[in-house]
C-alpha cells in the first residue's frame, strides 16, 4: 500500500514538473512582451508616463538588455536539459532576476509612482506558481527587500523623492498575501490531484478485479443494447456460444438467443427455455435483466447458464432412484433367471431329450445369460460411485488406453491416434473415462469389422477453436447408424444387434455427463461413425 502511495505522489510530482515547464514556457514569452512594453514605453513622445522619466538613458539601455535576454531565453530554454528544471533553481533563477531588474527599471522611473511595483507582484506570482514550499516566500521577501531598498536608495540620491516607504510596505505585504495564497491554493491543488489520482486508481484497481471476476465466472455474461449488438461478453459466454476466442468483435447474436431475447422483451415474466447456438456447444438457458426499468431501449444483461450440471445432478437423482429398483430386480429377477438356467442345464443333461429340445435349452440358456448381462450392468450403473476427475494429458492417456486395451481384448488391431496440439488436458475421472472409451472403441472396432474385414479405429484429440474445449473423436469404419435410429441412439436397451443389450452407448453417455463432459454422434466424412465426447474445460470443471 506505501508502495502505491509513493508511486501516486511520484506521479503527481512528475505530472506538476511537466506543468511548471509549459508554464515556465508562457512566463519567458511574457518576460519577452514586458521587456519589449517597457523599451516601447520609453521612447520619447510616445506615450505620456513617468517610466523611464528619471533616468531615461539607463532606462531604455536596461530594458534594450532586459529584452535581448529574454529572446535568447525563450530560444534556449526548450534546449537545455530537462533535468536541470527538476530542483527549480531556473525557475527561481528567472523571477529573482526579473524582479532584480524591475526594481532597477523602478528606480530609473522615479520610483513607486511609475506603477511598476504592480509589474513585479505578477513575478511574484508567477514564482510562486513555478516553485513550491518555502521558496515562494523567498521570492515575496526578495521582492519586498527590493522595493525597500529602491525607495531608501532612491531618497538619498534624489533631493525631491523623499521615499513612500508606507506604499512600499503594502505592496511587501501584497507580495506577500499573494506568494502565501498561491501556495495554499498550489498545495490543495496538489492534495486534491494525489486524492483524486489515489481514488482513480482504486476504482482502476476494482475495475480490473471485477473484470478478471467476470472472465474468470463459469456463467456466461454478455451485454447487449437494444439493437442486439453485444457491447461486452467474458470468455465464458464465448465458449458457450460457439465464438471464436480471437478477440474478435462478434457482430450478430446467434439466432436461438435472439428468439429468447424477443420472447422476454414481450414478456419478462417467461422462463427462458434451454437452447444450442451450434451443435458442437453446450446447452445453456438465458435468463435477462435490464440495466435500468426506466428506459425502454436500456442494455440488455444476459446470463448463460450451462445446464450440464443440473443435467449430471438430475443425472444423480435418477442413479440414485435406479439404485433402490436394482434391489427389486435383483431380488424378483436374478433368482428366478437363475432357477430358470439351472433347469435348462440340468434338462439338458437328460438322454432323453431329441436334438430340437436341445436346441430349446440352448436358446433358454443363451437368453438367460443375456438377460443375465443386463441385470448386470443396471446393477453396475446404479453403484456407480461419485466422479473423481483429475488432470490428464490427452495423448499420454491414449497411449496407455491403447496398450492396455489391447492387452485385456486380445487384440492387434489397427488403432491410430492422433492429437493435436500435443499438450491437450482434460480433466475427468480416469477410471470412468476408460469404461465410456473401452465401449465406443468395442463396438467401433466390431462394426468396422463387420463393414471392412479388418477391425480399425481412429482416436483423433484436440481442443475445439470455437469453444475452447477439448474434445476426443472415436471414428472406426462401418456402415454408420441410418438416420433415422440416431434419434434412439443412447436410449437404455436400444440397439440394432440381436445379442446386445442396449445399454453400452447408455452407459457411456451417463459417465461423461457425471463429468459434465457430453458425447454425442455424427456420421464421419467417410461413411463411418463418430462418437466425440466433448470434456469440460479442465480449468473451470466444478466439483
Amino acid at each position: 500500500m506505501t508502495t502505491h502511495s509513493e508511486d501516486i505522489v511520484a506521479q503527481t510530482e512528475q505530472r506538476r514538473f511537466e506543468l511548471n515547464i509549459n508554464v515556465l514556457r508562457v512566463y519567458n514569452f511574457y518576460r519577452l512582451g514586458i521587456g519589449l512594453a517597457l523599451l516601447g514605453a520609453s521612447a520619447q513622445g510616445l506615450v505620456d508616463t513617468r517610466i523611464g522619466s528619471l533616468l531615461p538613458v539607463q532606462f531604455q539601455l536596461i530594458a534594450l538588455v532586459y529584452s535581448a535576454m529574454n529572446v535568447a531565453t525563450v530560444v534556449a530554454l526548450p534546449l537545455l536539459p530537462r533535468q536541470w528544471f527538476r530542483r527549480q533553481l531556473v525557475s527561481a533563477g528567472v523571477v529573482l532576476f526579473d524582479i532584480a531588474v524591475l526594481t532597477a527599471l523602478m528606480y530609473t522611473s522615479g520610483g513607486l509612482d511609475s506603477g511598476l511595483g504592480v509589474v513585479i507582484l505578477i513575478s511574484v506570482a508567477g514564482g510562486a506558481i513555478l516553485v513550491s514550499g518555502r521558496a515562494s516566500a523567498f521570492i515575496a521577501a526578495f521582492a519586498t527587500i527590493a522595493i525597500l531598498y529602491e525607495e531608501f536608495y532612491l531618497a538619498l540620491s534624489a533631493d525631491a523623492h523623499q521615499g513612500d516607504f508606507f506604499q512600499a510596505g503594502v505592496l511587501g505585504a501584497a507580495y506577500f498575501a499573494t506568494a502565501i495564497a498561491i501556495e495554499s491554493l498550489s498545495s490543495r491543488l496538489r492534495r486534491s490531484e494525489i486524492l483524486s489520482m489515489t481514488r482513480a486508481s482504486e476504482i482502476a484497481s476494482l475495475e480490473l478485479v471485477n473484470r478478471s471476476i467476470i472472465q474468470r465466472m463459469r456463467t456466461g455474461i454478455l451485454v447487449v443494447n437494444s439493437d442486439d449488438q453485444v457491447r461486452m461478453l467474458n470468455h465464458s459466454a464465448r465458449s458457450l456460444l460457439g465464438f471464436v476466442r480471437n478477440g474478435a468483435v462478434i457482430e450478430n447474436l446467434p439466432e436461438t438467443l435472439v428468439e429468447r431475447l424477443t420472447e422476454w422483451r414481450s414478456d419478462n415474466t417467461l422462463r427462458g427455455r434451454p437452447f444450442q447456438a451450434e451443435s458442437s456447444t453446450p446447452e445453456v438457458r438465458a435468463n435477462f435483466s435490464a440495466v435500468t426499468t426506466d428506459r425502454a431501449d436500456s442494455d440488455i444483461i444476459v446470463f448463460l447458464e450451462d445446464t450440464t450440471e443440473i443435467q449430471q445432478q438430475a443425472q444423480q437423482l435418477k442413479l440414485a432412484a435406479l439404485g433402490r429398483l436394482s434391489g427389486s430386480i435383483a431380488h424378483e429377477i436374478r433368482n428366478p433367471l437363475s432357477a430358470i438356467s439351472h433347469a435348462a442345464q440340468l434338462l439338458r443333461e437328460s438322454d432323453e431329450l431329441n436334438r430340437g429340445d436341445l436346441r430349446l435349452t440352448d436358446i433358454i440358456h443363451d437368453h438367460c445369460e443375456r438377460m443375465n448381462g443386463v441385470i448386470e450392468n443396471v446393477l453396475e450403473l446404479s453403484r456407480r460411485r461419485a466422479p473423481e476427475p483429475v488432470r490428464l494429458n490427452l495423448a499420454n492417456w491414449l497411449d496407455d488406453f491403447v496398450t492396455a486395451f489391447r492387452e485385456s481384448n486380445g487384440t492387434d488391431a489397427d488403432i491410430s491416434i492422433r492429437v493435436d496440439p500435443l499438450d491437450t488436458e482434460i480433466r475427468m475421472d480416469k477410471l470412468q473415462l476408460s469404461q465410456a472409451v473401452t465401449n465406443l472403441a468395442q463396438n467401433g472396432l466390431r462394426y468396422s469389422e463387420e463393414n471392412t474385414g479388418l477391425p480399425s479405429l481412429e482416436l483423433v484429440g484436440g481442443v475445439n477453436p470455437a469453444t475452447d474445449r477439448p474434445f476426443l473423436n472415436i471414428i472406426d469404419h462401418g456402415h454408420g447408424v441410418p438416420p433415422e435410429e440416431v434419434k434412439n441412439l443412447f436410449e437404455p436397451f436400444f440397439t440394432t444387434e440381436r445379442t446386445g443389450s442396449g445399454l453400452g452407448l447408455y452407459i457411456s453417455r451417463e459417465l461423461c455427463e457425471a463429468n459434465q463432459a457430453r458425447l454425442n454422434y455424427s456420421r464421419h466424412q467417410d461413411g463411418g461413425s463418430c462418437f466425440r465426447i466433448t470434456f469440460a474445460h479442465p480449468d473451470r470443471i466444478t466439483a
